[in-house]
């Protein structure tokens, strides 16, 4: 099992796939209004250069490492507490992580059912954090 998230693409326009899907989630979780669609279009490189802007990061419409590290912590400070039953782009920007953390093999479906429980649970075992199954402070500090 891995300790840290793996390495995401570097995304610009023209862009496809499972990284532009998650980068999209982000960007709507800050307030966008994208279409989930895994293509890095017109719409996808104005909300990524207004966020570049707003957070004073080099403003070419390029998702790198800085970018990412910056939506990562943008979407940080809310804590929004999931637990079993919750649903939206929270729960799926959590499912992506696990995954990318090598914490499940979990369908990326938005809805926290038994299987998201179950790898929230062993990733809280393994950084030595209470094992509930809830996704409180603690346990986003060891996502994001």
């Amino acid at each position: 099992m891995s300790t840290t998230i793996t390495a995401r693409s570097t995304l610009k326009q023209g862009s496809t796939g499972q990284d532009v899907k998650e980068l999209q989630v982000i960007l709507n979780s800050i307030g966008d209004n994208l279409v989930i669609d895994g293509i890095f279009g017109l719409k996808t490189l104005q909300a990524v250069i207004a966020f570049q802007k707003q957070h004073n990061l080099l403003v070419d419409g390029i998702v790198g490492p800085k970018t990412w590290n910056k939506l990562d912590f943008a979407i940080a400070p809310d804590f929004i507490i999931l637990r079993r039953g919750s649903r939206g782009e929270a729960v799926t920007y959590l499912q992506q992580h696990l995954n990318h953390m090598g914490f499940g093999s979990l369908v990326v479906d938005g809805i926290f059912g038994p299987a998201t429980e179950k790898s929230v649970k062993k990733l809280q075992a393994y950084y030595g954090l209470t094992v509930d199954g809830i996704v409180g402070s603690q346990t986003w500090v060891t996502i994001v």
